[in-house]
């Protein structure tokens, strides 16, 4: 469909080439806007002629009223994107035309030297911009009317400036001028009136044209997007599709009578909605999109305004000139519907003007071209082998709508670089316009990963919104509706929102709300858990429950004990794949990373009699059960001959919490054989090989969450066994830097940190935990030395030089330090959850001195500390260098003398008093002491250090004269500065 260049496009498109509609504009505007620069008797009689140009503007439009029995989707669509065009036109020279002007502009006599010159091109360029002046759904309708006010003030403000710019204009009396001025001064706001009245005609004609301004109205929530159809049904002007086109439309409205989630996770006797009854159109933001845009930033969503309208937006986006120019990119986070709205959008278009493809691009060949995944796309979904050109061509009337669903599946599962393929399809939307056969499409991706393509130009982003609690509600009812015979036969409760909504962040994505609906379908069980259900209580059911019911689907009557071990063995496989994504910091993980994970940890459950038979052949062999669970997204996609996967969990929380529970697993473990060791003939040191392999490649700290689960997991343990893991904790932490790397476990290897970092992470994740368990003093961290703040400094700097930056920051974030006093010595006082504000320094405790009298530190001299800095190449510490530098060149002595009654430096106490807006005066009395006090200081200091401190007093007006005298008076004559 070819973008329409200007006004006479419009025109032409829509009366056609040999229209005597079209040839009457042209007479009236041609001579305006076929020239480069047209001629001021030319414009002038454009401007009288502004009344039969209303008039055969709407005949133009009328005409497309007449004909639209004929016109395809896309036909129309380009014809209504003319008539838009012709009445902004056409409302602007409407409101002229009722302008009250002082003069009729046929009536200007022109000099000789006008009637030959040619006229500013302003005004034929800013009439022939009115094909660009087109709403959009993504414009909210005051935004477009105010652009449209610009619009209509540049071209009036054109006209005046041109009229002005005749000699006529000075013949004419003030008083006219004044008239004019203030008549088209008018023209613009009387133009959005007139223009919006034409508007809602055509409409009211074509009400997909109130979608692309965003002013259809909003109708209540309906399933599947049923009025979506309704609407494109009654405008419907295409012919019946023929059998292939009909045979797609089958196989895709069969889904709405398919259950809304394919799974076999389902209690006996409960019903999951089908497609039809049960899919709810999410909120959601939507915005054009440029290629440097951050679109997997959630934060960068957060400035896009909220709207409720999607099916009013699809039926806008569908139906205007954008849909075939660039495609609009669906994004989501995994579970929250992107799947199910492509299978809803592919049932619900009308055969007869649109022709849907699905492309569910795990399915597909992954390096084919965009055209070569349709065709196999069709032969999947009807068993034909359709070329898409044949296909294309035997449309007709009905536009291709085609959408392609799981792009993040490409980017995740392959190991080859898709980040040009929004860009190709862009390239086959063209081509296919060239050739006479726009298609719309529609691309659906995961958030997180949506940056890792180019978008091309023109392309749309819209992301889909987490359930509210009116959907919440909504689908609720739907649930309890269509189980509430089972709900009957087995004597359950229907679901209160209530119960859901106590779970907002799971409740808030439709696939893990279909997930706490079957839970509690399991004999009432989140709703008899009650209100006070803790996070981590919460996690370990769910988890338990989906993992029973699976082993009990594929290995029925095992025995009870048999049946936990084959539980508790799934639970830790689940572990191990968080830890997986966990220690690469990754949202997801290869099926071959995650295999050779598997066979470096050898991780496995309790053992019992038959406990480990029946488990499953190793990943390549046999399908892994994770992709059958609710809260774990299987990626996949086919390669040429191989298939890719990945694995990643709905809902990050699940593996933050399966990481918490394998690492508190293993402490336990650890702690057991720990205690059967001290006991035995032989004792020796606990072997934390496992727990040293899982913890030392992250800190627990990046995912805050983690720390939660394990707090709430030590909170739930017996005084008895706190105190227990914690002995154990301390003592592994005392001896972490002196102990040699794990033996055990060399190739699990999900990243590969130096050897440093490895030990500086450990000592982290074992600081964790252990302030998991309650707080900790220095003086038990460091019994040895007899200042342990020594020994904590050192550990702290391997922290900030092995851990990344993020990891360095989790770290000082989630542990708070306090430091304090045991007598005379200094500790540290350590506990979880730092507040975000550091308490002020206290140097009695930093120098390790008693308050007194003033005295210099040599082996702190400044241009030492800046020596060392200079050579760390810390960034922190050249921020604090480069901050105090004009101090350390002039004042060096300032900087390394201290004392006072709270052990100020002599700098502190100056620049205390050059910044803060209001000292006091005992500010100023403390500082104006020190060089009585200090015997160090040479002449030159001590002059500069007294002008600085008594210029600010002397201009300091919040301080009395009285006192402003007094400081003075007691400082000693010679220390005084030299005039």
């Amino acid at each position: 469909m070819a973008r329409l260049l200007g006004y006479l496009d419009a025109v032409r498109l829509l009366g056609g080439q040999d229209s005597k509609l079209v040839s009457a504009v042209e007479k009236i505007v041609g001579g305006a806007l076929l020239v480069a620069t047209p001629a001021a008797p030319v414009l002038l009689g454009l401007f009288d002629a502004k009344g039969e140009l209303v008039r055969l503007s709407h005949e133009l439009v009328r005409t497309l009223s007449e004909r639209r029995s004929g016109l395809s989707r896309a036909s129309r669509t380009e014809r209504l994107e003319a008539a838009h065009a012709v009445l902004v036109v056409t409302a602007f020279f409407e409101a002229m035309e009722q302008a009250r002007l002082p003069f009729r502009f046929g009536d200007l006599e022109l000099t000789k030297a006008e009637q030959s010159s040619l006229a500013d091109r302003a005004i034929p360029a800013t009439v022939d911009q009115a094909p660009m002046m087109l709403p959009s759904p993504l414009i909210a309708p005051e935004t477009y009317l105010l652009s449209l006010t610009a619009y209509y003030g540049s071209l009036a403000g054109s006209i005046t400036t041109f009229t002005a710019g005749l000699a006529v204009w000075e013949r004419l009396t003030v008083g006219r001028r004044k008239t004019f001025y203030d008549a088209m001064s008018a023209v613009p706001a009387r133009a959005v009136l007139r223009y919006e009245e034409l508007f809602r005609q055509l409409a009211g004609e074509f009400p997909e044209v109130a979608c692309w301004a965003s002013q259809r109205e909003h109708r209540a929530t309906r399933t599947a997007l049923a009025g979506l159809e309704e609407t494109l049904t009654a405008i419907s002007t295409g012919r019946a599709p023929d059998q292939r086109r009909a045979g797609l439309a089958l196989a895709y409205r069969a889904e709405l009578g398919r259950r809304i989630v394919e799974s076999g996770d389902v209690p006996d006797g409960i019903r999951v909605p089908e497609l039809g009854e049960g899919y709810l159109p999410p909120r959601f933001r939507a915005v054009a999109v440029r290629a440097n845009d951050q679109v997997s930033e959630e934060s960068w969503w957060d400035a896009r305004p909220v709207r409720d309208d999607l099916p009013e937006f699809l039926l806008g986006h569908l139906t205007s000139p954008q849909a075939v120019r660039a495609p609009l990119l669906v994004l989501g986070q995994p579970g929250s519907g992107k799947s199910v709205l492509t299978r809803v959008l592919a049932a619900r278009l009308p055969a007869a003007d649109f022709l849907p493809i699905r492309v569910i691009l795990r399915d597909v060949p992954t390096l084919d071209d965009v055209q070569d995944q349709i065709e196999h796309a069709i032969r999947e979904a009807t068993g034909e082998r359709v070329e898409w050109p044949a296909l294309a061509r035997s449309a007709g009337d009905a536009m291709p709508v085609v959408l392609l669903d799981g792009f993040d599946e490409l980017l995740q599962a392959v190991g080859v670089s898709h980040t040009d393929y929004l860009t190709r399809v862009a390239r086959f939307q063209r081509r296919e316009a060239d050739q006479g056969r726009p298609v719309a499409v529609i691309v659906t991706s995961r958030t997180a990963v949506a940056d890792r393509a180019r978008t091309p130009e023109e392309t749309v982003a819209l992301r889909l919104e987490p359930f509210d609690d009116e959907r919440v509600i909504a689908w609720l009812d739907i649930w309890n509706r269509v189980n509430a015979a089972n709900f009957a036969a087995r004597h359950l409760k229907p679901l209160a929102a209530e119960t859901v909504l106590a779970h907002r962040d799971l409740a808030g994505q439709p696939l893990l709300l279909l997930m706490l609906a079957l839970y509690d379908a399991d004999g009432n069980v989140l709703q008899r858990s009650g209100p006070h259900l803790r996070a981590d209580e919460l996690y370990e059911q769910l988890l338990r429950s989906f993992a029973l019911r699976e082993i009990t689907k594929h290995r029925e009557g095992l025995p009870d004990r048999e049946l936990a071990a084959a539980v508790e063995n799934e639970l830790r496989r689940l572990s191990v794949v968080a830890f997986a994504m966990f220690n690469r910091a990754a949202q997801w993980v290869t099926e071959s990373d995650l295999e050779r994970d598997i066979a470096a940890l050898q991780i496995t459950g309790p053992v019992g009699p038959g406990a480990a038979s029946g488990l499953r052949a190793p990943l390549p062999e046999a399908e892994l059960t994770l992709g059958r669970f609710f809260f774990i997204h299987r990626a996949r996609s086919a390669g040429d001959e191989t298939r890719f996967q990945t694995y990643e969990f709905l809902h990050a929380t699940f593996g933050e919490y399966l990481v918490a529970r394998l690492s508190w697993q293993v402490l336990q473990d650890l702690a057991v054989r720990d205690a059967a060791a001290s006991a035995s003939f032989h004792p020796g040191p606990a072997e934390d090989e496992l727990l040293r392999a899982l913890l030392s490649f992250q800190p627990l700290s990046v995912r805050a969450p983690v720390i939660d689960f394990l707090a709430h997991l030590a909170a739930a343990t017996d005084d008895h066994e706190r105190e227990r893991l914690r002995g154990l904790l301390v003592r592994l932490y005392r001896a972490v830097n002196h102990a040699p790397p794990a033996a055990r476990y060399p190739a699990y290897q999900p990243q590969s940190p130096s050897v440093p970092a490895r030990y500086a992470t450990y000592a982290a994740n074992l600081l964790l935990l252990t302030l998991c368990l309650g707080d900790v003093r220095g003086s038990e961290l460091y019994p040895e030395p007899p200042d342990p703040v020594d020994a904590w400094h050192a550990q702290a700097l391997l922290w900030r030089s092995q851990l990344s930056t993020d990891a360095w920051t989790s770290v000082v974030d989630m542990i708070s330090l306090e430091r304090t006093w045991a007598g005379n010595r200094r500790d540290l006082r350590l506990s979880l959850y730092s507040t975000s504000v550091a308490p002020a320094l206290d140097l009695d405790w930093t120098l390790n001195v008693d308050p007194g009298s003033f005295f210099t530190l040599p082996d702190l001299h400044p241009e030492q500390l800046r020596l060392k800095s200079y050579f760390q190449c810390s960034v922190l510490d050249d921020l604090v260098h480069h901050a105090l530098e004009p101090l350390v060149t002039h004042l060096p002595a300032t900087v390394n003398t201290f004392g006072g009654s709270g052990v100020d430096s002599a700098a502190h106490l100056l620049l205390r008093i050059l910044a803060h807006p209001a000292p006091s005066a005992d500010d100023y009395q403390r500082a104006a002491d020190v060089p009585a006090l200090v015997q160090s200081w040479d002449e030159v200091t001590v002059s500069n250090y007294m002008r600085l401190l008594l210029d600010r007093l002397d201009n300091d007006d919040k301080i009395a004269p009285e006192v402003v005298a007094e400081i003075r008076n007691q400082v000693p004559r010679g220390m005084l500065p030299q005039e």
